[in-house]
């Protein structure tokens, strides 16, 4: 019977090792929503246009180009 309740106890001890970590670790940072960026063009003859350019999910920019495709 001992050993029963060695094992009880010992799980409960690990629940709460393991509960007092994930609640004291911080949450993850969102990130910060994105918004569009308004610029003024100048168009033919000066004229000045307003344009708003939207931002893409999952744009992003890269520093080598990707292989051709195998012909």
């Amino acid at each position: 019977m001992r050993r029963v309740w060695a094992t009880v106890v010992a799980f409960w001890a690990m629940l709460a090792i393991v509960g007092v970590i994930a609640w004291s670790r911080q949450a993850p940072s969102t990130l910060p929503s994105a918004t569009p960026t308004v610029m003024v063009v100048k168009g033919k003859n000066g004229k000045q246009q307003v344009v708003v350019v939207q931002p893409t999910a999952g744009a992003h920019a890269t520093t080598q180009t990707s292989p051709p495709p195998p012909a």
